[in-house]
């Protein structure tokens, strides 16, 4: 008996997958499931959002969101970032259901199940994609590393680690401490 052969899937059929609270994405067209993300990872994501959103929204400089929510940047392909910043000059790209080409910024929180993922196979497509910004926050070993895209590929613009502050070229003024990035309430 041969194996099972899944056919590839094209945006729509995608967007036809079950709301079933698993996070599927799209990758030149062959579906990937990635399992609920732990409680460390939350957190992070919490706190990142709470302080950057909260920055973007008084200075009226885009839209920062939160996954799960479709990111499509290519036909075959559609990536759920953790965290999203589109600036105000390109929120055009907001569509109803999902974003419909490279956010400025994408932020990528790393799991042990993910993170070979989330490196490997993510990074270059967001490269691909021209999204300017990445950032790969690792929470168990408390760091953040900053990617800038130069013309095809990403360079390591800041590693973040310690008491150190994190801060974004593309967001100037906005900060960060690390210590409040990973408060994780004493749980950890």
């Amino acid at each position: 008996m041969g194996a099972e052969v899944i056919p590839k899937l094209s945006f729509e059929q995608f967007r036809d997958l079950p709301s079933d609270g698993k996070r599927y994405e799209l990758i030149h067209g062959e579906v990937h499931v990635t399992p609920a993300p732990a409680t460390r990872h939350q957190f992070v994501v919490q706190n990142l959002y709470k302080n950057l959103e909260s920055f973007i929204f008084e200075n009226h400089l885009g839209e920062v969101c939160l996954a799960p929510l479709d990111v499509r940047l290519g036909l075959e392909t559609v990536l759920q970032p953790d965290l999203i910043f589109v600036s105000k000059s390109r929120a055009g790209i907001i569509q109803e259901n999902w974003i419909e080409g490279s956010p400025d910024l994408a932020v990528e929180v790393l799991s042990p199940s993910t993170a070979g993922h989330d490196r490997a196979t993510k990074l270059p497509i967001y490269a691909e994609a021209g999204v300017s910004e990445v950032w790969i926050i690792d929470p168990i070993a408390r760091t953040v590393e900053v990617f800038s895209l130069k013309g095809a590929k990403y360079l390591v613009d800041a590693t973040y680690a310690g008491h150190q502050v994190l801060s974004s070229n593309l967001i100037p003024g906005w900060q960060l401490p690390l210590d409040a990035l990973f408060d994780f309430r004493g749980h950890f």
